[in-house]
């Protein structure tokens, strides 16, 4: 049997809207963590060619300058690009045991300027044109645009 030699690589990029006002803690030793957690969207059509939409919530943990910084930017609805690394850890819920994945981030940029609000009313605001949508297809499907969305395309 042949020995594979398989790299160590555990990179993430993602883009989302915060679910909730993110949460600035200290350690003991008096280094500062953001926590928040972010919605993630992904178009695809299904095998009968409906449009469907698929969200994943993903929490994310930043550390040091950064994380203060940060910390009065991101707000519910607020629309981010997080770099960083997966981890996940087991904990214990209701006598079972669970897993968690969450993302260890290196880098967080918010997509919005810091004077555009990020809600108004209690309703989000929009993303701008800049930001773009992710749609995916799954394996075997033709690629298509939404309906609507080819007249933007740039070719």
């Amino acid at each position: 049997m042949a020995e594979y030699r398989i790299p160590n690589i555990n990179s993430v990029v993602i883009t989302g809207r915060a679910t909730a006002d993110s949460i600035l803690s200290f350690t003991e030793s008096g280094s500062a963590y953001l926590k928040f957690s972010i919605a993630s969207n992904r178009n695809y059509r299904d095998k009968s060619g409906e449009w469907k939409e698929e969200t994943t919530f993903t929490g994310v943990t930043l550390w040091g300058n950064q994380a203060e910084r940060l910390s009065e930017r991101i707000k519910k609805g607020a629309p981010v690009l997080v770099e960083g690394r997966l981890s996940s850890y087991t904990r214990e819920a209701d006598g079972f045991k669970r897993t968690e994945v969450s993302i260890g981030a290196f880098r967080v940029q918010v997509l919005l300027k810091s004077t555009t609000p990020y809600q108004e009313n209690g309703t989000d605001t929009e993303i701008p044109k800049e930001v773009p949508q992710d749609v995916e297809t799954p394996p075997g499907e033709d690629v298509e645009a939404p309906p609507g969305d080819d007249e933007e395309l740039p070719f």
